[in-house]
Parts: C-alpha cells; sequence; structure tokens
C-alpha cells in the first residue's frame, strides 16, 4: 500500500511553481536545522564559559578563606605541639595523677578549649601522648589513658600516616567523634567529620610522641562553601591524594567523576562531568599551601533552558521570515511562470501543426527574449514547410517521372533483343504476335499520371510477357499464377511483377535444363499483403545475393547499375508510394531458386501519390 501511495505520488503532475516552492522550503528547513544546530552550541558554549569565568572567581574566594583557616589551623597545631606543658606530659614515664601532672593537664585542657572557642571552624580538639594518654575538649578538665587497642583512632590507618608523616598536616573524613576515645558515649552526635592530623616528636620508646587531631566543624564549612558557591551549588573539598573530604550536598552511588584532576598539575582548570543524571563542566582551584582542591560542579540544564528559549525565539522569527518570503517567492513564480504557461500552449498549437502561431508579451527580460524567438522560430517553421511541400511535391512527381523512364528504355532493349532473336531464327514469322502483345504491355507505361491498377490487370500484362517468352524459351519457362479471386481487385503500380519475373528467367533458367517454373501467390500478413514470386532455377551464391539485396537499399539507386536496374526500380516505386515499411525481401540459396516478396497495404490502402 506505502509504495502504490509512492508512485502515486511520484506520478502526480506537479507545476514548477510547486517544485520551486518545495525546493525553497526544503533549503530554509536544512538552513533552519542548520542554524538552530550552530545558535545551540554556540550559545552553549558562551553559557559554559560565563559559568566558568564566574566559578574562577568564586573558588578564588573559597581559597582565600580555606587558606585563612589553614593558617589558623597550622598555628593551632603548632602551639599544643611545641606547648611546655604539653612536653612536660610528654617526658612523664607515667600518667601518675599528681598535682604537678595535674597542673599541666588542667593548663592544656585550657589551651585547647580556648582554641577551639576562638575558631568557629574548630569543632573538637584531641591530643594523643605517647600512644597511651589523651586530652580532648570534650572531656573536662581530665587525661585519660588508653591504649592503642581501646582507641580506635589510633588502629586506623590514617593515624598511622600521621605518625610516619612527622610534621605534615593531613585531612581525612568520615570519621565519627567516637572513634577518637576509648569509651563509648552515647549522647555523642555521630556525624561524618573532618579531621586534621600532625603528628611531632619520636624518640626512643615512642617517648615525647605528639598527636594532634582536629575535627572542623562541617556546619561552618558548608556555610562557607554555600556563601562562596551559592545556595544551590554542587561544591567539593578534596584531600592531597583527591579523596573526597567534604561536599555541599548528597551525592549518588557514583558521584562525578574526578578523575580527570589526576591527569594535570595544573592550579586551575576544567573538565566535564556528570552527576544526578545530569549533565555539566567541573571547575577546580588546588591550594598550595594546604594540597586541597575545591572543585565546583555547575549543571547545564539551566544554561540548556537559556539555549532552548533562544532557539524557539529563533524558530519563531525564522518561520515568520520564511513564510514571508514564500509568500513574495509564490507570487513572483506565478508572474514569471505566466508567460510560460502562455508559451506552452502555443507550443501545443505548433505541436498539432499549426506553423505560424505568435505570442503577444510586453516582457523585456529572459522569458520576452524566449517568447520573441519563439515567434521568430514558429514563423521560420511555417515558411520552411510552405516551401518543403512545394519542393517535396515536386520531387515526388520527378522521381515517379524518372524512374518510369528509366525503366522504359531498359525494358524495350530487352525485348528488342528477343526480337532480333526471333528474326535471325524463326525468319520473323511470329513477329506480329510479339509485337501486339509488346504493345498492349507498354500501354499503360507511356500514359502520363496514371495510377495504380488491379492486380489482375497486372496478371494480363505478365501473360502477355510470357507469350513473348515463349518463343524465345519454348516450354522451357512456365508461368503459375496462384491467387484468391478476391485478390484480383487489389491495386497495384503498373509493371511490378515483370520486371521481377523477367529477373527470375534471367538469372534462373538453365540452358539445356529442366523446366523453369515461376509460381506467383499471394497471401496477407496482418496489415500488409505480400505477393511471392519464386522460381526453382539455379538460385544466388551469397555474395551475388548481398549485392543484390544491396541494390535495394536507396543509397544504391543511382540507376548506374543494370543489371539489378529492374529489382530496385520496383522497389523504389513501392516505397515512394506507400512508405518504407514496404517494397521488396529477397531470398535465394544455390541450387534451391529464388522467392521474390512483394510487401503492398493491405485494404483498406492508404492514400498514395496520383503517379505510379
Amino acid at each position: 500500500m506505502k509504495l502504490h501511495m509512492r508512485e502515486l505520488f511520484l506520478k502526480r503532475k506537479m507545476s514548477l511553481a510547486w517544485q520551486i516552492s518545495l525546493g525553497t522550503a526544503a533549503i530554509l528547513l536544512v538552513v533552519m536545522v542548520l542554524g538552530l544546530h550552530y545558535i545551540w552550541r554556540h550559545t552553549m558554549s558562551i553559557l559554559s564559559e560565563r559559568d566558568k569565568d564566574a566559578a574562577f572567581i568564586q573558588l578564588q574566594n573559597a581559597q582565600e578563606q580555606i587558606s585563612l583557616i589553614y593558617d589558623s589551623l597550622c598555628s593551632n597545631v603548632n602551639l599544643l605541639l611545641y606547648d611546655q606543658d604539653v612536653l612536660a606530659i610528654a617526658s612523664e614515664h607515667s600518667t601518675h595523677m599528681d598535682y604537678e601532672y595535674f597542673s599541666h593537664v588542667s593548663n592544656i585542657h585550657t589551651l585547647m578549649t580556648g582554641m577551639a572557642r576562638s575558631n568557629r571552624y574548630i569543632d573538637s580538639v584531641f591530643l594523643y601522648i605517647n600512644d597511651n594518654a589523651f586530652i580532648s575538649t570534650i572531656i573536662t578538665n581530665s587525661i585519660t589513658s588508653d591504649t592503642r587497642e581501646t582507641v580506635p583512632i589510633m588502629q586506623s590507618d590514617f593515624y598511622k600516616e600521621i605518625c610516619s608523616s612527622v610534621y605534615q598536616i593531613l585531612f581525612t573524613a568520615g570519621h565519627e567523634i567516637n572513634e577518637f576515645h576509648g569509651y563509648l558515649n552515647p549522647s555523642a552526635e555521630n556525624l561524618p567529620l573532618i579531621t586534621v592530623g600532625c603528628a611531632s616528636g619520636s624518640s626512643y620508646r615512642n617517648r615525647r610522641k605528639r598527636v594532634v587531631i582536629i575535627n572542623l566543624n562541617t556546619q561552618m564549612l558548608d556555610s562557607l562553601l554555600r556563601s562562596c558557591f551559592g545556595e544551590d551549588s554542587f561544591a567539593f573539598l578534596l584531600d592531597r591524594d583527591l579523596s573526597l573530604l567534604y561536599t555541599t550536598d548528597a551525592l549518588d552511588e557514583a558521584g562525578p567523576d574526578l578523575s580527570p584532576l589526576a591527569e594535570g598539575n595544573n592550579a586551575m582548570g576544567q573538565f566535564s562531568a556528570s552527576l544526578h543524571g545530569t549533565t555539566g563542566q567541573a571547575v577546580y582551584m588546588r591550594c598550595k599551601d594546604s594540597g586541597l582542591t575545591i572543585v565546583k560542579y555547575i549543571s547545564d540544564s539551566e544554561n540548556r533552558q537559556d539555549a532552548a528559549a533562544l532557539e524557539i525565539v529563533f524558530v519563531l522569527a525564522f518561520v515568520l521570515c520564511g513564510v514571508i518570503a514564500l509568500a513574495f517567492m509564490r507570487y513572483w513564480i506565478y508572474r514569471c511562470l505566466k508567460p510560460l504557461d502562455a508559451l506552452c500552449q502555443k507550443m501545443g498549437e505548433l505541436e498539432s501543426g499549426r506553423l505560424g502561431v505568435q505570442i503577444e508579451s510586453p516582457l523585456r527580460n529572459e522569458l520576452g527574449n524566449v517568447i520573441r524567438h519563439f515567434n521568430l522560430m514558429s514563423q521560420a517553421l511555417a515558411r520552411m514547410d510552405e516551401e518543403n511541400r512545394k519542393a517535396e511535391k515536386a520531387l515526388h512527381v520527378q522521381e515517379i517521372l524518372a524512374l518510369r523512364a528509366q525503366i522504359n528504355p531498359h525494358f524495350i532493349f530487352n525485348v528488342l533483343n528477343t526480337f532480333k532473336w526471333m528474326a535471325l531464327s524463326y525468319h520473323a514469322n511470329d513477329l506480329e504476335e510479339c509485337i501486339a502483345a509488346l504493345a498492349e504491355i507498354l500501354l499503360p507505361v507511356f500514359r502520363e499520371n496514371i495510377g495504380p491498377i488491379p492486380l489482375g490487370k497486372e496478371i494480363h500484362y505478365l501473360k502477355k510477357y510470357l507469350l513473348i517468352l515463349s518463343h524465345q524459351f519454348g516450354s522451357q519457362v512456365c508461368l503459375d499464377i496462384s491467387l484468391a479471386p478476391e485478390l484480383e481487385s487489389v491495386p497495384i503500380p503498373p509493371l511490378t511483377l515483370q520486371p521481377i519475373v523477367e529477373n527470375c528467367v534471367r538469372h534462373g533458367y538453365i540452358p539445356d535444363g529442366p523446366v523453369l517454373t515461376v509460381c506467383v501467390t499471394a497471401r496477407t500478413e496482418g496489415d500488409a499483403l505480400t505477393i511471392s514470386v519464386t522460381d526453382d532455377g539455379g538460385g544466388m551464391d551469397a555474395e551475388t545475393l548481398r549485392q543484390v539485396q544491396s541494390s535495394l537499399e536507396p543509397r544504391e539507386n543511382t540507376g548506374t547499375d543494370s543489371r539489378h536496374i529492374g529489382l530496385s526500380n520496383v522497389n523504389r516505386r513501392l516505397t515512394l508510394n506507400y512508405g518504407p515499411r514496404y517494397g521488396l525481401r529477397i531470398q535465394s540459396a544455390p541450387g534451391e531458386g529464388t522467392t521474390v516478396d512483394i510487401r503492398l497495404p493491405a485494404p483498406p490502402f492508404p492514400p498514395g501519390p496520383t503517379t505510379a
């Protein structure tokens, strides 16, 4: 069904105006699609570049804030690691609580509490001394003795890394407050923390070893990042190993792919990323002093909405302009093609035979030139047709008369030779009979403007010719005529059969051979009447047959080859009277005789020239 509809659409006549309109509409559609694609990419590129520049400014501000926090943490860590009270406790061989030991602990606790109160980003502070005692801001004015087995943080890789990286401040995340002491505090709010750790001092048997761990206030850090990047922004804080320390919003299971950060050491940059099913870009900046990396994720959703809104405006404007352009173009095409309709109409009249038709057009453009040239061509065709008609009529009559004049002396010459032989052989006893037969045969030839004669009349003349041949060949030549009675009235040009029978006798008769029989038959084949003249003589070889057939072609009918002038004359008269479909067809083979088929139009016959 689809194929049938497609064929109907293809076969449907479509005007040139519609073709041009549809072609222009298709071009406009392609231009609009390409324009939308370019506008989309260009708009997204501009918006992404704008977001990236704005994000760099925000990252710079956040880096400055984090650097201040980092410097404050460094100061607090160094203050604790090298405090005299801390060094004094670290030098003790035991944690026996006496007045002096309690005084050191009280001073250290006061120092740590002051640090936490003065720095809003510090949530809690832990001081581990020689891996068997710690002081914390969450424990009031006391020191707790614990071992590695009772404090979970001391068993972690982070603690081991702190101890192995002396005087280096390290960051980690994900620990809870209960992991930093040896007993469980149910009232503690076990929220994931950002932990900063640093170790210093290690001597024989772990004496004078101090480890400071500070847990940051994530709420204050979240407020800092949101104040820098906005409430609805996605910001990430990464450590030196590019592990996630903190994010301003919950992440899905996969989270953003931050692996491009490890591929270079640029202080700042940008790369494509995806988060929560959206695509966008991640803009980052590295903090040289702390080793932290700040990343802001920017979704393309808002940019896509802006780009889509711009595309809608573009489409509406483009469609409006396209409709206006198509309307003007349709009007212009109609004005341009209207003269072509008149031209097509006159060309149809010219095609139907009305030569000389004219078109009136006031146009002074290319179409006007075409119409003016059409008028000139139509006039020239009318003059040429009139001249050709006159010339063709004169040429047709002259050619037929020339062919008649060509065959007359040829035939007379052959008959006179027969008469000559008869006079010598028979002492002119039968001369009167031959002359009478010859006169009867030549009577229609010398008449002017004679048309076709009935086939029966042509057979009568052929029998008269055979009477003349009988005086030359005796009973050695026999004529067998087999025609249906209704065909005797078929018109045929005069002297059509005689030259063919003459040619059969001349080329088929074998002296001292068997009797030569010439058969004349007729049959209808579709719209053609075929009269066959067949002899049982010696026939022709291939080369002779080729020469005879070649003489029937128009280019060979020059009248200079007397051997085949009779056949070529008959063939030419038939083609002139009835057209190239009709004429002679010859078949022959050595020892098998010769057959000449005369093709004529079957009744009713088309009108032909008045002369034969």
